[in-house]
């Protein structure tokens, strides 16, 4: 969508950002084929895209370079965007070989984990992630729809209603 309604607003889509900065990033590894950030970077922006097997060449590239949790929490976004889970949770599962403290890995292993049906270990790496970060709704979020699965209505309720005051503070 484009924004169009204010002086201080880029007329540039987010369709359109993304390609620009995937455009700049293949021309700086066009100049520097060994720039490990630069691989991230684009694999983000093609991930935003969704173009996902490119995201997994330049997060898988990058690895390669120096491998790190996030990059592999983020190619396995982009293999579970492609409906290959086992690979998700391989990398998802790396992530937290490399940085047991990461969340967000948490939260994508339960969402992938899910996806899978297997809604107890969901639920145990949803609260995980919501240990780690108290205010983390989106783990939150997906524990109640985890629970509400498994026919947990009650619990399911109270984490919505953990999310909509994590979101609305303000909220009666």
């Amino acid at each position: 969508m484009a924004y169009k309604h204010g002086p201080h607003l880029s007329h540039m889509s987010d369709r359109d950002y993304h390609v620009q900065v995937i455009q700049h990033l293949t021309a700086r590894l066009h100049e520097e084929p060994g720039d490990r950030r630069a691989y991230f970077l684009r694999g983000n922006a093609y991930l935003d895209h969704g173009e996902f097997q490119a995201a997994i060449d330049d997060y898988s590239r990058a690895i390669h370079l120096q491998p790190d949790a996030v990059a592999y929490n983020n190619r396995g976004i982009a293999y579970r965007n492609l409906k290959d889970p086992q690979r998700a949770m391989a990398d998802y599962r790396q992530a937290l070989v490399l940085d047991i403290d990461y969340r967000d890995a948490y939260n994508n292993l339960g969402l992938v984990l899910s996806d899978q049906s297997a809604f107890e270990e969901a639920i145990r790496c949803f609260n995980r992630a919501i240990d780690l970060d108290p205010t983390y709704w989106y783990a939150y979020n997906h524990r109640a729809t985890a629970l509400w699965a498994l026919g947990r209505k009650e619990e399911a309720r109270r984490d919505y209603e953990t999310v909509r005051n994590l979101l609305n503070p303000t909220s009666p």
